[in-house]
């Protein structure tokens, strides 16, 4: 099955990458992981497959051998992802044990569509969460192998934080209306933005997560360092622009992955339930 485009377009027009970033591709399609990329969308067009009243189930039967490849696909990457490097060891193989359980699921799901012993939009409902969480733990993964070998450049935290929205734009998840309180003036961190950004898409879910529905992320400037908080938005923030954005859920491994990869940044990470903040040194910080 081909992967089927969302037909949403970015929220910005800006232009590409900072200077010195531009062979680097995002966390969400790293050209290593690209079987495992088109065995995640065979897996969101089960769930659109289920949904369409046009498609008959014997159609569905069909692909079912096709999509325990994908399954297969799946679990091999999630079984060759695990670390050896003492460091990034607990990160990486709580990544793989879950997405490993989330590919059981899948396994169960598929029996369970070709027995068609449960109503068609729960399988469907089922099969568009499994998809978000097993895109979630690749995410997570391909995050921890791209900042162990970062690319930093001087950025603009401005920029960080639209280029993030823009990127998020042609993914999957849940879409979101962020508030932006920008930093005046802004300033520039160093470090690799291809990493930055999905470390703030992750606190972003993770606290949206924890029940915070109207989420405003701030930068702030100091003389060393930038930080960027995620937390409830207040009174205060009406005023701020409303930036549209889409983020995976947030799995059981994300906080540990997260502060795993902050650290290889050299960054400072604090994450609770309704609130985190990611400070990274200036240039020369």
């Amino acid at each position: 099955m081909s992967s089927e485009s969302n037909g949403r377009k970015p929220d910005s027009q800006e232009p590409g990458p900072p200077s010195g970033t531009t062979s680097r591709l995002s966390a969400r399609a790293p050209s290593a992981w690209g079987a495992t990329r088109d065995a995640l969308a065979a897996v969101h067009n089960l769930d659109a497959l289920l949904r369409s009243a046009s498609v008959r189930h014997r159609t569905i039967l069909d692909l079912l051998p096709e999509l325990r490849t994908s399954a297969g696909v799946l679990r091999d990457a999630f079984g060759l992802a695990r670390s050896t490097d003492p460091a990034s060891r607990g990160a990486a193989n709580d990544v793989s044990e879950y997405g490993g359980g989330r590919v059981d699921e899948l396994t169960r799901l598929l029996d369970a569509t070709a027995l068609a012993d449960v109503a068609r939009d729960e399988l469907a409902d089922r099969a568009r969460t499994l998809a978000d969480e097993l895109e979630a733990a690749a995410d997570l993964l391909a995050l921890l192998e791209r900042a162990s070998d970062p690319v930093p450049t001087d950025v603009n935290a401005d920029r960080v934080v639209r280029e993030t929205v823009r990127l998020s734009g042609t993914g999957r998840g849940r879409e979101l209306a962020v508030k932006f309180d920008e930093p005046d003036p802004d300033c520039t961190l160093h470090a690799d933005p291809y990493v930055v950004g999905p470390l703030l898409s992750l606190l972003i879910a993770s606290v949206y997560a924890g029940g915070v529905t109207d989420v405003v992320i701030r930068a702030r400037c100091a003389e060393a360092h930038v930080t960027f908080t995620v937390e409830a938005a207040t009174g205060a923030d009406a005023a701020c622009p409303l930036l549209a954005m889409r983020v995976l859920p947030a799995i059981p491994p994300t906080g540990q992955a997260a502060r795993r990869v902050a650290q290889q940044l050299g960054a400072t990470l604090d994450l609770a339930a309704r609130r985190g903040s990611l400070t990274l040194p200036c240039p020369g910080g």
